[in-house]
């Protein structure tokens, strides 16, 4: 009678396979089989297995010098980071690594535990010797909260609950990166594991540098949107995409790039990891509420009810070789919109959209464009935001921008608003006295003031543009009807980020008023034919 053991990548055969096997093939098969599992467990830093999503971070690794690890609960983060650690100081000498967590407690139940489990086998029991030390336990961890290695190598766990000055002036990563890794390995110079403090995470990236090392950062985003998160999931694009078998196949990103180029978020989905235990996870989150099984499932963080534009997300972002006004204007024709919200020291925001026969607004280009003048507001900066570089002083005059509309226009024939309370504000000049408006007449710019309605009244009609049934499928009878290029990160980055409290001052409201001002003056498309005159009747 053969012992079988559970394992959840080599199922044990049926009995019609183990009658059709034959006794010899069945022993062997059962040798093997067996043989594999004890390997694993006996040295998982040779054996383990590696599930195929795993590659997919390490690409990220070698690319950027931060990668996010968002993920479902028993997704796997910790097992990866846990090995990659791991492998980094062992094949690479006098490396040193930080590895970080809450507090001294969770390091030694999760970082710790994980690490001493992926140690090669013959360093687990190292003890002191003249060139490494390894003591470990289950209840302490490891001996003073650090390891070195023979050849010189240490991972020391840290916290931050400690002081943040403790980890100022330290280098960590390989010393020898610029000579190369070794084969197989990345140059990891921290893992932060959950929760870690955004002025933590912004000091250690200053420790990376000298020895050009990445920072890994692993997140179950129960919390929601906490300042670490959004400072690198606000204004991100999604490169790669999943989908969600628990949200009837919904979207869900696999990798995003936030607007910080030298960094990475990857997602790891619970159901792609074989030892999670997605069976029992699909039972618990049976009923759950959508926020709540994107988290726990798939690693999705939620905004909290704190921004104006709730039902604004990817449904709403288009790449502009979707966009059927730009990609085939004869077969999807539109009327075209200039908006213009001038400023004085700062550079005028103008955004530019076309309205088609079907009553959607596709915004397809913005100034100051994120990917040319920088970014307008920076959500990443202290935690309510602040000004990027977009929003500093141009020394643009009229000419200037006059230069820049005609190029966003491309030559369509346009409708221009102006901000109606700027727009025609006067001032004085050589000739005499004069408006913003007027100037932009004169300069062969014909535009009109808008709709002078309060704020709230603009906004409303933003969001009605934007509403739809989230509960049923889209279709043309049931869809937002707003739809932003991803051309115009900067208006996407402001409208995720514009707080509730309706904030004027606000570093992300004058995209918005850009936007409202569009919307407001609720324009329709008409073909030619629509505008023949008919024949008069009555009497």
């Amino acid at each position: 009678m053969l012992s079988w053991t559970n394992h959840p990548l080599l199922p044990v055969p049926s009995k019609e396979e183990m009658l059709t096997m034959g006794e010899d093939k069945l022993l062997e098969f059962h040798r093997t089989r067996e043989d594999a599992i004890l390997r694993e467990k006996d040295d998982p830093y040779r054996h383990g297995y590696e599930p195929p999503n795993w590659s997919m971070v390490d690409d990220e690794i070698r690319t950027h010098n931060e990668v996010l690890l968002m993920g479902g609960n028993r997704a796997g983060k910790t097992e990866l980071f846990s090995k990659r650690v791991v492998e980094c100081v062992c094949k690479n000498p006098n490396t040193i690594i930080w590895c970080l967590t809450e507090n001294m407690q969770n390091s030694i139940q999760v970082q710790q535990k994980a690490i001493f489990k992926y140690l090669p086998k013959e360093y687990k029991n190292l003890g002191r010797s003249k060139t490494g030390y390894i003591v470990f336990s289950i209840r302490n961890g490891f001996t003073a909260g650090k390891f070195s290695l023979p050849n010189g190598s240490q991972v020391i766990f840290r916290n931050w609950s400690q002081d943040l000055s403790t980890v100022e002036g330290g280098e960590i990563g390989v010393p020898t990166w610029e000579n190369g890794l070794a084969e197989g390995t990345h140059n990891i110079g921290f893992w932060a594991d959950e929760l870690i403090p955004l002025s933590w995470l912004e000091t250690l990236r200053f420790r990376t540098i000298t020895r050009g090392a990445t920072g890994l950062v692993s997140f179950t985003a129960v919390t929601g949107w906490s300042p670490t998160v959004k400072s690198l999931l606000a204004g991100a694009s999604t490169t790669k995409w999943g989908k969600a078998e628990l949200l009837d196949n919904e979207k869900v990103p696999l990798i995003q790039q936030p607007t910080r180029s030298a960094s990475s978020v990857v997602y790891f989905h619970t159901k792609d990891n074989p030892y999670g235990g997605w069976a029992h996870m699909k039972k618990q989150l049976s009923g759950e509420n959508r926020d709540t099984i994107l988290c726990r499932a798939y690693g999705v963080p939620t905004k909290s009810a704190q921004t104006v534009f709730a039902k604004f997300g990817e449904n709403n972002i288009k790449d502009p070789k979707s966009i059927p006004i730009l990609e085939d204007p004869v077969n999807n024709p539109a009327i075209w919109l200039t908006v213009v919200d001038p400023a004085g020291a700062k550079p005028w925001f103008i955004l530019h959209m076309g309205i088609d026969a079907h009553g959607t607004y596709w915004v397809v280009d913005e100034f100051p464009c994120f990917e040319e003048e920088g970014l307008w507001y920076d959500p990443a900066r202290g935690d309510r935001g602040k000004p990027g570089d977009g929003a500093r002083a141009n020394g643009f005059g009229i000419s200037d921008y006059v230069e820049v509309i005609n190029r966003m226009e491309k030559g369509r024939d346009c409708m221009r608003y102006v901000d109606p309370r700027l727009g025609n504000a006067t001032y004085q000049k050589a000739e005499g006295t004069s408006n913003i408006i007027d100037d932009l007449n004169e300069a062969g710019i014909v535009c009109y003031p808008a709709e002078g309605l309060d704020i709230e009244t603009g906004v409303q009609s933003i969001q009605s543009l934007l509403a739809w049934d989230q509960s049923k499928p889209m279709d043309l009878t049931n869809r937002p009807r707003l739809m932003v290029s991803t051309r115009c990160r900067n208006l996407i980055i402001c409208m995720e980020n514009w707080p509730s409290d309706g904030n004027l001052k606000h570093g992300a409201k004058d995209p918005i008023d850009c936007l409202r001002y569009g919307a407001i003056m609720n324009h329709e498309y008409y073909a030619k034919e629509d505008m023949i005159q008919t024949g008069t009747g009555g009497y």
